[in-house]
């Protein structure tokens, strides 16, 4: 996701400074609209980032929590009957 934010960005700031010469001459809108869409690419990629590292984080924290009781429950009933 924050890959294709990059890439979005790029364009934007791409068509925007291909339209420099139009700006210069008086007609701004084009230049600004483009910038406007590589920004809220930006931003609306990071905000997905985050949220999605969110979800993940606590999808780790429970897998985690899960084998760290897998392994007492075999410390407790499985090793001691090996030994």
């Amino acid at each position: 996701i924050p890959s294709v934010g990059f890439i979005v960005t790029v364009r934007g700031i791409g068509l925007a400074l291909s339209n420099a010469d139009k700006a210069i001459a008086g007609n701004i809108s084009l230049m600004t609209e483009n910038l406007g869409i590589a920004f809220n690419s930006t931003f609306v990629a990071l905000i997905i980032s985050l949220i999605l590292m969110l979800f993940f984080h606590q999808l780790q924290k429970l897998q985690d929590e899960n084998l760290v009781d897998i392994q007492e429950y075999c410390e407790k009933y499985l090793y001691s009957k090996f030994v």
